[in-house]
């Protein structure tokens, strides 16, 4: 069971679970892939409904599942308003590249409606026991976390990195809310720095790596008297430089994900809802890097086959890996949402491949 009762018996922990199936979730992807392409990307607004809401359909926490409402005509217009603009700045970049600039500044002042207009478009589409989260995080909020904290991160040669990742954490989580409760985080400066730091060891451990096998190819060079050649390198030197050079890769693309997986288990073991509802969030940092690397190579390799497999499989692992714990009754939350926002936002946001998650 899912379900653990408190020893107070006053509360239970509840582990989400997501019950989806590879099989199940490849029809209604390969569906929605034939027809974007038939209708020439129209389809594409009704396919991500109908993945949204098979994805949140099959999460459950207890015995309920998460339901999505969005309208795909919605989606699809803020999809034409994404192209348009698109086209205008790739028009403007081919006939007046001059006036790009302006596109980027326009971007700049734009960006923080699409961050607090997909937001609240998601949450307030989104609904647990027919009562409906929300957003209510404004534009000045976005524009600070955003941009002039990492403008800031920029200017201090990145040693303010940590709280800018804090302050895109406290916009997203502070302004959410279910059923009339807010949730809250509190993220300690300290244990932020200390997860950047863990990176920027790793990432020195994979640069120390490297360096000390090109020495050794370099102790290893042979110089030939009277030669105007180039000196050549031992070539019992190079399958170290290689193995250093995959090393390195692989710290390349360990870092991130170790610092997004450790920096969202802080943020959500740190988030309560309504003062009542304890979050918790427990995933292992190299079982998400073997599994995002695991699937890109099964993907690759299948040509995009597996990618449904590959799906299931990431949100089975990260579900069962949040928890939430907290009195089973929940008559106290409402439902106190009026009116759905439009998706524009949203869908600006993802054309241009901007992601704002933890």
């Amino acid at each position: 069971m899912d379900t653990t009762p408190l020893a107070s018996g006053a509360a239970v922990r509840h582990v989400l679970r997501f019950e989806g199936r590879a099989g199940e979730y490849f029809r209604i992807w390969i569906v929605n892939l034939a027809l974007t392409i038939l209708t020439l990307g129209i389809f594409s607004a009704w396919a991500k409904i109908r993945t949204k809401r098979y994805l949140y359909g099959n999460t459950y926490i207890g015995e309920h599942a998460f339901d999505y409402h969005a309208s795909p005509w919605r989606i699809l217009l803020g999809r034409v308003i994404a192209l348009v603009l698109l086209l205008g700045y790739s028009i403007t970049a081919a006939i007046a590249p001059k006036f790009v600039i302006a596109w980027i500044v326009v971007f700049l002042i734009a960006m923080p409606w699409l961050v607090k207009s997909s937001l609240r478009f998601n949450a307030r589409n989104t609904s647990y026991r027919n009562i409906r989260f929300n957003f209510h995080g404004t534009y000045g909020g976005a524009l600070k976390a955003f941009i002039l904290w990492q403008i800031l991160a920029f200017i201090t040669l990145f040693t303010t990195l940590p709280l800018a990742h804090r302050a895109r954490d406290y916009y997203n989580i502070n302004n959410h809310s279910f059923g009339g409760k807010a949730f809250e985080t509190v993220i300690p400066g300290g244990r932020i720095y200390l997860i950047y730091l863990l990176g920027v060891v790793i990432y020195i451990g994979g640069f120390l790596a490297i360096g000390l096998a090109i020495a050794s190819a370099m102790g290893g060079i042979s110089f030939i008297p009277g030669s105007h050649h180039l000196p050549s390198i031992n070539p019992a030197a190079i399958p170290a430089v290689a193995i250093a050079m995959a090393i390195y890769i692989f710290v390349i693309i360990l870092v991130p994900i170790l610092i997004q997986t450790m920096t969202f288990n802080l943020a959500v073991s740190r988030t309560r809802l309504g003062g009542d509802y304890q979050l918790e969030a427990r995933l292992s940092p190299l079982w998400m890097a073997w599994i995002l690397f695991s699937n890109l190579v099964a993907t690759l390799f299948t040509l995009g086959l597996l990618y449904p497999w590959a799906r299931v499989r990431q949100t089975r692992y990260m579900a069962g890996r949040i928890a939430i714990t907290g009195p089973d009754d929940m008559s106290g939350f409402v439902s106190n949402v009026s009116g759905v926002p439009g998706a524009v936002g949203e869908e600006i946001a993802g054309f241009f491949d901007i992601d704002f998650g933890l």
